[in-house]
C-alpha cells in the first residue's frame, strides 16, 4: 500500500501536541486509555507518532477521516477545543488539528478519483 507524504506543518502540530501532551501529568493527557491495570497510549497518540514519522497509508487516512468526521463538527467538541489546554484541544492536534483534516480529506478525494479512474 503506498504511503502519503505528511505536510511539514501537520508534522510539526502533532509533534508540539505529543511534547505538551508528555508534559502533562498522566490525568491531564489526552489519547490514553485503560488496558487491565495499565494506562497505554491510545489510537491519537498512535496516529500524532505515524504523522511525525511521516508514514501514512491510505488506510491510516480513512480512520483519521472517520475520526475527523465524529470530532470536528460537533458544536460541543468545537466549544471544548477554545480551551487550548483541554483534553479535546490536545487530541485535536494529535491528529493534526485542522490543517490535517483538509489534508486528509483532499488526499482521500484524489484516492478515490484515482481509484474511480481506473475501474477499482
Amino acid at each position: 500500500m503506498p504511503r502519503y507524504r505528511v505536510p511539514r506543518k501537520i508534522r510539526s502540530i502533532a509533534a508540539r501536541a505529543i511534547d505538551y501532551n508528555l508534559s502533562l501529568p498522566r490525568s491531564k493527557r489526552a489519547a490514553m486509555k485503560k488496558e487491565g491495570s495499565k494506562i497505554v497510549f491510545g489510537t491519537g497518540m498512535k496516529t500524532a507518532r505515524k504523522l511525525v514519522r511521516d508514514d501514512v497509508d491510505e488506510k491510516q487516512l480513512r480512520l483519521m477521516s472517520a475520526w475527523f468526521a465524529r470530532h470536528g463538527a460537533s458544536d460541543k467538541e468545537k466549544e471544548a477545543r477554545k480551551d487550548k489546554t483541554s483534553k479535546a484541544s490536545i487530541a485535536w492536534a494529535l491528529w493534526g488539528g485542522s490543517a490535517a483534516k483538509t489534508w486528509v480529506n483532499g488526499t482521500l478525494r484524489d484516492i478515490d478519483r484515482k481509484k474511480k479512474r481506473e475501474g477499482k
